[in-house]
């Protein structure tokens, strides 16, 4: 037998237009692909905002420590010491502070009381003094006065001149302290004994006014004025008597 020969025709392969539409879609995706990246490289990035949060590290607090609790007494008893030990120590405080107080008044008393011994042995002595030298002085006054009477034959009886008395009343008059209100206007008379010199030897009230302030103001106020003046012929007449009148002292 002989063959026959026919022409060669290739065999269709199977799944090539899959294949075929495979590539073509992959093709049309990577075309994709380059074109929006090449927009989102050129595009201005948006900002964008991120919280961060820190974990806050959970703090353990270790338990106390258990400490055995002494046996106390009750409220009411321990404010009750309490109180009772405060009022002791201020009671104390108080028993104290008077004992003190007592010796500084203890102390102060018989400081005072030397002092007032001092002053008034100080003021004996100084009054005996005065006394001594005042006794002295109107002997001596006394001497000169009888002296003065003897040289002159006038004797104790000598008058003085008629206006002395006004002169002497003149000298006394601004020194009456006396505010003191006065019925009427009394006169009160003081009787003068003087030296030569015009020193006031003694005062007494020859006649009184009836009111014992204005009296005792116009004595005072006599001897404040020693020594009187001098009689128109260089002597002071031992004695003279003087008036005062209340109303006259503005005169």
């Amino acid at each position: 037998m002989h063959a026959v020969a026919y022409p060669y025709q290739p065999v269709p392969e199977r799944g090539t237009m899959r294949c075929f539409l495979l590539a073509l879609l992959m093709h049309l995706l990577l075309g994709a692909l380059l074109y929006y990246g090449v927009r989102w490289r050129n595009a201005v990035p948006e900002g964008v905002t991120a919280e961060l949060w820190e974990p806050v590290p959970e703090v353990v607090t270790p338990p106390p420590a258990v400490t055995p609790v002494p046996t106390l007494k009750p409220v009411e008893e321990e404010d009750a010491d309490i109180s009772l030990q405060e009022k002791q120590r201020k009671a104390e405080r108080a028993a104290r502070d008077e004992a003190q107080q007592a010796r500084q008044r203890e102390n102060q008393a018989r400081a005072e009381a030397a002092r007032k011994e001092a002053q008034r042995k100080a003021e004996a002595e100084q009054r005996q003094a005065n006394n001594t030298r005042r006794q002295g002085e109107l002997a001596r006054l006394q001497a000169q006065a009888g002296r003065a009477n003897a040289g002159t034959g006038s004797g104790t009886s000598a008058r003085p001149s008629s206006g002395y008395a006004e002169r002497v009343r003149q000298r006394v008059k601004p020194n009456i302290i006396f505010s003191d209100d006065v019925a009427g206007n009394p006169a009160a008379v003081v009787a003068v004994h003087m030296a030569p010199d015009g020193s006031v030897l003694s005062t007494r009230l020859a006649k009184s006014s009836g009111n014992a302030g204005w009296d005792n103001a116009v004595l005072r106020a006599v001897a404040r004025s020693d020594p009187l003046p001098r009689d128109e012929n260089g002597v002071a007449p031992s004695s003279i008597n003087i008036t005062f009148w209340p109303k006259d002292l503005g005169g």
